[in-house]
């Protein structure tokens, strides 16, 4: 049998997310569905494995953290 191992990452407020995961972001009208609120100017919602980050859509940077409900 084959093992997988699923590895999860870690986020921290102020990491920076790479461009590849930053693609990974969200409607700007699907945030209200799972519970999260507005993203101001140029910040975004991603979706990474069962997180939400919010990211400043520019520099990549993580502003915030949520758990998916």
């Amino acid at each position: 049998t084959k093992k997988v191992i699923i590895k999860k990452r870690h986020f921290v407020r102020g990491q920076r997310l790479s461009p590849a995961e930053r693609r990974h972001f969200i409607d700007r009208r699907e945030y209200r569905r799972y519970h999260l609120r507005e993203p101001r100017r140029n910040e975004r919602w991603v979706r990474v494995d069962n997180q939400f980050l919010l990211v400043n859509a520019v520099s990549g940077l993580i502003i915030g953290l949520a758990a998916a409900r």
